[in-house]
């Protein structure tokens, strides 16, 4: 691993000295959480789209096009992070893979959160208001124009921003998403506190409410929801909310900080927003697919007998070789 230090440039505009240990700390911490979950989703991926049942029950096409963006995130974003973390510059350094690793560390990392909290307002209408979902009608209006927006307007959004937005492009590859977007440096500053407040920050509290909402609601409710045969499902859709509201805990510390500085004490944190609560807000990305897992014990006892098939296999091969 390189030992040069580098700078962090985080969407607040602040720039913030990296040191090399903690380069090398956050490098293994995050090469270990990438190659953890990497499988992860494409387990789950597989296991969402081959069963039919599940892949066409509503409450799971959210978390379908979660594991689908989360997952571009986690090969382009995150693999970006850790070659600059290892180099201390992006390689290979073209402007090419500049422009895509800020679509997707801004574009598709918006989109997860518009996707989470879409998530914890649909959990409501699919357990508490199902009438809204009985015709064809509905569930496009209630269910599938939601789900096609919340997916694709921050992707589009910074599609054009980052590739059409008339901006000078001043390539620093020494920096993370190399000195980009952009955007920042043409547009007007209340687009800035949009951009923050209504892709970030609202989306967040947005998840954490309405998902300790549902919980409260669950609760109080149990006695009439245990006798619907759909009990066994909203209670699936309870824990996967609550188990994916609790990872992203982890952005607040980030938020807190913004707010602070957004109130007018603008050196508030700078020393542990950049090189630190920088990437706590990439730990999401690599729990959510435990997250989901957690909350689907069959798969897991099936990835368990799967396992045990196979060592006994291979034990049963090794005894056979020995004779």
């Amino acid at each position: 691993m390189a030992d040069n230090s580098s700078t962090i440039d985080n969407s607040n505009g602040v720039l913030t000295y990296d040191s090399p240990i903690s380069k090398a700390i956050k490098f293994w911490l995050l090469l270990v959480g990438v190659t953890s979950a990497m499988p992860c989703y494409l387990l789950l991926i597989y296991y969402f789209l081959a069963h039919k049942s599940i892949r066409q029950a509503l409450y799971n096409h959210i978390i379908i096009a979660s594991l689908f963006v989360d997952f571009i995130i986690l090969s382009v974003d995150l693999t970006c992070h850790l070659g600059f973390l290892r180099l201390g510059y992006l390689a290979p350094s073209t402007p090419a893979l500049c422009l895509v690793w800020q679509l997707v560390d801004y574009g598709f990392w918006y989109g997860d959160l518009f996707l989470k909290s879409w998530a914890a307002i649909e959990r409501h209408i699919l357990i508490f208001h199902s009438h809204l979902l009985n015709t064809s009608w509905k569930r496009l209006l209630f269910h599938y124009l939601p789900l096609v927006f919340v997916t694709f307007y921050t992707p589009i959004v910074y599609t054009y921003l980052i590739f059409f937005y008339p901006a000078e492009h001043i390539y620093d590859y020494t920096v993370l998403s190399c000195s980009g977007p952009y955007y920042y440096y043409g547009i007007p500053a209340w687009l800035i506190w949009y951009e923050s407040l209504f892709h970030y920050v609202i989306p967040i509290f947005i998840l954490i409410i309405f998902s300790n909402a549902l919980f409260i609601r669950i609760i109080i409710q149990k006695s009439r929801l245990n006798v619907t045969q759909g009990w066994r499902q909203y209670r699936k859709m309870t824990i996967q909310l609550v188990f994916v509201s609790v990872i992203y805990l982890f952005d607040l510390p980030y938020i807190i900080v913004t707010i602070v500085r957004w109130s007018g004490l603008a050196d508030f944190g700078t020393d542990v927003q950049g090189p630190y609560f920088y990437y706590v807000n990439y730990i999401p990305i690599v729990l959510f697919p435990f997250a989901i897992l957690g909350s689907h014990p069959k798969l897991v006892q099936q990835i368990i007998h799967r396992k045990r098939r196979r060592q006994i296999a291979v034990s049963q091969q090794n005894m056979t070789k020995k004779f």
